[in-house]
């Protein structure tokens, strides 16, 4: 009877340790409002490519001349790398581009989940369904 509750207990320990080490993730309309569509102009600035998912800085150039950064959530590199997109694509050396993304739920600033980019030159990557009208 020892030995079965010593065992019941270094189980429960590994799993509690498995679970708090397990990082959480949530789905794009747990994090980001599908609901309203924010159109940005500016110009890809960088691009973590990194897991669980790729993130692009995007700058975008306000009226009175002052540049906002915004960090944009997008897919996990596999996902990336299955589309045959790389980094390099997205930076697109500098050229200006488009952004139709779904902004953060909680308010937090200049975070959003891309959802399509569109290239001066026309060409674009589609991330996600775009079913909403685009806010601003």
């Amino acid at each position: 009877m020892s030995l079965r509750r010593t065992v019941l207990a270094l189980l429960s320990v590994v799993s509690l340790l498995a679970l708090r080490s397990t990082p959480a993730h949530h789905s794009v309309g747990g994090e980001f409002n599908v609901h309203k569509m924010l159109k940005l102009k500016g110009v890809v600035a960088g691009v973590e490519w990194a897991n669980p998912h790729v993130y692009l800085r995007f700058d975008v150039q306000e009226p009175g001349g002052s540049v906002t950064s915004w960090r944009l959530a997008s897919v996990p590199t596999a996902m990336m790398r299955k589309a045959g997109l790389t980094k390099a694509l997205l930076l697109s050396n500098g050229q200006p581009a488009i952004v139709d993304a779904y902004p953060a739920r909680d308010g937090t600033k200049n975070l959003a989940y891309i959802v399509k980019i569109t290239y001066a030159d026309g060409h674009h990557f589609q991330f996600a369904p775009d079913h909403p009208e685009p806010v601003s």
